[in-house]
């Protein structure tokens, strides 16, 4: 045999060699199980990071879609009821609410007058000090609609904010139109001049509330305590779909395990864990504290390909032993260890 073909041979050989060691190194070590199952009876599944209350999009209105003020920073821990953003229009809501509280007190004390039995001429003078105070909110609504209607003609505010402000101006003009019938028919001190000065009260303290419910709108506050993890909009910018920010509490951050429903059954509140991940240093030891009652459909791309998208699983929280590294929403592997009762 010719030197080439020899070296064809031998070639040859060798491959046909290699490839019966990898069979069988195959064979004699076959690949671990999925993740969601040992052979010991171990229950591995992947998982992350969480605050025990989840993380909490921060959006605001439907209606108000920008932000005016952003008063937090990524990183910033805040106290639940803390205002953290506040949106466009704030300042002309709160001066409606100034508005609003001048005018109850001024029916208040126009019921002061009526209850301690006034004359003719003070009721009056009080009446015509009522119709200057209605006639300057009407002027100032009269300047504010023919500045909403040039910018509705140049298309630069909807027709939603024009017809507003046409209900406000058409109010106005009522509430004018009705001080001076009452002016006009001031004659004398009646008794039912009381219940009319209540009922005016009454109004005004409902205008003062619908002002200070506006305004709070607003003021985006913070619903619980905790840090803020991220900023998705900020001064000058819509509020997009995902909210204005993110926010949990860091100090207290538990495991959430992502388990096959297979496995779901086996798992029970109470049982041993151990917690371990590219973003952990030494493995953490912790115990389930919840099982939920909903399987969900798994929307992380796995890296097992036998357990892939859209695996069905139920979220298991395991609260640690030790604190967790602040790394919301980092992935861990959470091992969870069945009782010598449990089935494998």
């Amino acid at each position: 045999m010719n030197p080439p073909r020899r070296r064809i041979f031998i070639a040859g050989g060798l491959l046909l060699g290699l490839i019966v060691v990898v069979v069988a190194w195959r064979w004699l070590h076959p690949p671990a199980a999925a993740p969601g199952r040992y052979a010991a009876g171990t229950i591995v599944a992947r998982g992350r990071i969480e605050p025990l209350h989840r993380v909490v999009a921060i959006s605001g209105p439907a209606d108000s879609a920008v932000i005016d003020k952003l008063l937090v920073d990524q990183g910033d821990k805040v106290a639940a009821g803390q205002v953290l953003a506040v949106l466009e229009s704030f300042d002309m809501r709160q001066a409606e609410l100034a508005s609003a509280e001048a005018t109850l007190r001024l029916a208040e004390l126009q019921r002061v007058q009526v209850q301690a039995g006034a004359g003719k001429q003070a009721e009056i003078a009080a009446q015509q000090n009522a119709i200057v105070a209605k006639e300057a909110q009407l002027l100032r609504l009269q300047n504010e609609w023919k500045r909403r209607d040039a910018l509705y003609r140049d298309t630069v505010i909807s027709i939603q904010e024009f017809d507003a402000i046409q209900a406000d101006l058409d109010q106005a003009k009522s509430e004018v139109q009705q001080a001076r019938n009452i002016l006009k028919s001031l004659t004398e001190v009646r008794a039912v001049d009381d219940q009319v000065a209540a009922a005016q009260v009454e109004v005004a303290r409902a205008n003062v509330s619908r002002a200070r419910a506006a305004m709070e709108r607003l003021q985006i506050r913070a619903p619980q305590a905790g840090t803020v993890l991220s900023i998705e909009a900020r001064a000058g910018e819509a509020i997009p779909t995902d909210g204005i920010l993110r926010l949990g509490d860091t100090s207290n951050l538990i495991a959430v395990a992502e388990v096959d429903e297979a496995d779901a059954t086996r798992v029970k509140v109470g049982m041993k864990a151990e917690i371990t991940g590219e973003v952990m240093g030494p493995a953490i030891a912790g115990r389930v504290s919840r099982v939920a009652y909903e399987v969900f459909r798994q929307r992380r791309p796995a890296s097992d390909i036998l357990v892939g998208r859209d695996a069905r699983i139920v979220e298991v929280e395991v609260t640690p032993d030790q604190p967790l590294p602040i790394s919301v929403g980092g992935e861990i592997v959470v091992q969870l260890f069945p009782g010598p009762g449990e089935k494998n």
